[in-house]
């Protein structure tokens, strides 16, 4: 095969992009395949609905370079600037069926201590700077019930667990493994809190503006509306094939596309009995995040709880006293339209009762056939294995995104960037086969 690239890389999100711009870095050759019509993934910022005074972020957008060495490397190398979020002024939880300023009553602040040490234990077992994969804590691929079975938690405590995963995941907490929950602790310097108050910070202008900058400086080679069906193995390169019957030849290549697709793309050979069975039905995440410009709420809000909306942050205050807020939730616990005004406001009504949502929206990334679904979530019992079996190659086939990061920050931007990175290193030993 004379193959006119050194890599493929399908997927134009964060990890695809941050492994093409390596390759450039180390002189391969590489392009780009993406089936939609833009870059960036799972993160994705435009004009709000019908007020084009307004961005909106659709997706993933937050980072701490504090504490994720990955996003800090690529903010000073590019000069990107960012924004903290403004701190809560009025916090509003619903648990155990009730309504409250402060998460758990009196009689469950023993209870709440509990828990707190409990996952802050649990996530000392984990070294942060360490592939998930590779520590001794597979005990810990379990559900929340069994993770939390021996506290004897009282109700508003649990539901208060709950609705943290709930909000983190977009799924059903009962059903989601807590190997990844426990790990993101350990990714906060072993603090609970963090899942609160650690990843306060996005990008001035938007996700994008990182994502152009790192196509525009090392000139990636970019194809849009290339949807990839095929991708076929011979004894010196790969050809990847679209749909259309387009095809591009390389000498490796790196799948970054969401695994809940994966199943729709036709390996030649097979991929390994392991990765077929972890990857033949869609996972837990099925998230959806409204935004919405709100007015007559507290200054400030946010909310938590086991209603129809999980959490309710602030995005940002606007001049006549309304503000942008974001909500997540999850097709588990309710399903609604998230662009659907009605149903929005009477989710943002459980929390916040004389609240009146003005406008919404929303990218359906579930009812999207490029995604159908957000960032893997995983059952309880699979997570550590499907970490194990997706970062394994397929000779020259490597993969990577935020769904296969095998580290503490695995979902996260920094998790897709982790990913990039680990994939050209690992092509690279390919390429010098």
């Amino acid at each position: 095969m004379n193959a006119p690239y050194d890599a493929v890389v399908v997927g134009a999100g964060f990890a695809g992009i941050t492994a093409a711009r390596d390759l450039v870095d180390r002189g391969r050759s590489a392009v780009v395949l993406e089936a939609g019509p833009r870059i960036g993934g799972r993160t994705y910022a435009r004009p709000f609905a019908g007020r084009e005074d307004l961005r909106v972020e659709l997706g993933g957008s937050w980072v701490n370079p504090d504490l994720q060495p990955g996003i800090r490397r690529e903010i000073q190398r590019y000069g990107i600037a960012l924004t903290e979020d403004m701190p809560p002024g009025a916090a509003a939880f619903l648990t155990d069926g009730t309504l409250r300023s402060f998460p758990v009553p009196a009689a469950e602040l023993a209870d709440l201590e509990r828990a707190v040490g409990h996952l802050r234990d649990a996530s000392k077992r984990i070294a942060p700077s360490q592939r998930i994969s590779t520590q001794p804590i597979r005990d810990l691929d379990i559900s929340v019930d069994e993770f939390i079975a021996p506290l004897d938690l009282g109700p508003a405590t649990r539901d208060l667990l709950y609705a943290t995963v709930g909000w983190y995941t977009g799924a059903d907490p009962r059903e989601v493994s807590m190997l990844g929950f426990i790990a993101q602790t350990a990714g906060f310097g072993h603090s609970p809190y963090g899942f609160y108050g650690a990843l306060t910070e996005r990008f001035v202008g938007g996700v994008g503006t990182l994502l152009d900058r790192m196509v525009d400086e090392s000139r990636l080679e970019i194809r849009l509306a290339h949807h990839v069906v095929r991708i076929e193995q011979g004894e010196d390169g790969v050809t990847v094939r679209t749909g259309d019957g387009r095809s591009v030849q390389a000498r490796s290549c790196v799948v970054a596309a969401p695994t809940n697709v994966l199943r729709h793309i036709d390996f030649n050979p097979a991929l390994a009995a392991d990765k077929q069975k972890l990857l033949a039905v869609n996972h837990q995440g099925r998230a959806y995040k409204p935004s919405m410009v709100v007015r007559n709420t507290p200054p400030r809000p946010f909310a938590l709880g086991v209603g129809t909306l999980q959490a309710i942050c602030l995005g940002y205050e606007l001049a006549d006293g309304s503000s942008v807020l974001m909500g997540f939730g999850g097709e588990s616990a309710a399903r609604i339209d998230p662009t659907n005004r009605e149903q929005v406001e009477a989710a943002v009504r459980e929390y916040y009762p004389d609240a009146e949502v003005l406008a919404v929206d929303a990218h359906d990334w579930n009812a999207d056939p490029l995604f159908d679904g957000t960032y893997r979530v995983d059952r309880p019992g699979q997570a550590y294995d499907f970490l194990r079996a997706m970062n394994e190659p397929e000779d020259r086939v490597v993969f990577a995104g935020t769904d296969v990061d095998d580290s503490v920050w695995r979902t996260w931007i920094e998790g897709a960037v982790n990913s990039g990175h680990r994939a050209v290193d690992v092509v690279s030993v390919i390429l010098g086969r």
